[in-house]
C-alpha cells in the first residue's frame, strides 16, 4: 500500500497494475449470491479485501487476481457459515414447554401447574443466565443482548445455552406428564 495512491494495488508479472478496487463490484455480486442480503454481502466483501491486503505477499505474480479474491471470499463465507451453524439455535420454547398438541394438558389445573413449574424453574436460574435467557425469549437478538449487558457475543450465546440446559433438566418431568 502506498501513501500517495488513492487505492490499493497488486502488481502482476507484466508490471501492469490491477486495482483491487476494480474487483469490488464483482466480489459484491458473488457475495450477494451467497448471502441474499446486501449488508451481509458488504461485510463479506470488506472482510475479503482486508484478508487480501493482509496476505498480499501470498498472491503469486502472474495469477488471476479475480480468482484469488473469489477464493478468499468463498472461504470467508464458508467460515462464517460454519461459525453460525455451530451457534445456531435449533431449540425453541417447545423443547421445554412441549409441543401444544403432543403435551397438551387435560385440564386448566394441570396447565396452570405446568406454568408454575416453568416459571419457578426460570426464577431458579442464576441471574447471569436468567436475564439473557428472558431477553432472548422476549425476542431480542444475541447482538442486542450483548450490547445491553456489554459482554461479548459468545458469552451471551453461552449463557443462553446453559440456561436452556438447566431448564431442560429441571423440566424433564413435564414431558412425562
Amino acid at each position: 500500500m502506498c501513501n500517495n495512491c488513492n487505492s490499493f494495488t497488486i502488481i502482476d508479472i507484466n508490471n501492469t497494475i490491477m486495482m483491487i478496487q476494480d474487483q469490488i463490484p464483482f466480489l459484491y455480486k458473488i457475495a450477494y449470491k451467497y448471502t441474499s442480503e446486501s449488508e451481509v454481502a458488504d461485510d463479506l466483501v470488506q472482510e475479503t479485501l482486508y484478508k487480501a491486503l493482509k496476505n498480499e505477499s501470498s498472491f503469486k505474480k502472474g495469477t488471476n487476481l479475480r480468482a484469488w479474491l473469489s477464493i478468499i471470499l468463498r472461504n470467508n463465507f464458508i467460515n462464517e457459515y460454519r461459525k453460525k451453524s455451530r451457534y445456531t439455535n435449533t431449540d425453541d420454547v417447545t423443547t421445554y414447554v412441549g409441543d401444544k398438541e403432543k403435551y397438551k394438558a387435560g385440564n386448566a389445573g394441570i396447565s396452570q401447574m405446568h406454568l408454575e413449574y416453568i416459571n419457578n424453574a426460570i426464577t431458579q436460574l442464576p441471574d447471569n443466565l436468567k436475564q439473557p435467557f428472558l431477553y432472548y425469549f422476549d425476542g431480542y437478538s444475541y447482538e442486542e443482548i450483548s450490547n445491553m449487558f456489554k459482554v461479548p457475543l459468545g458469552t451471551v450465546k453461552s449463557r443462553i445455552h446453559h440456561a436452556r440446559k438447566k431448564l431442560k433438566k429441571s423440566l424433564k418431568h413435564l414431558k412425562a406428564a
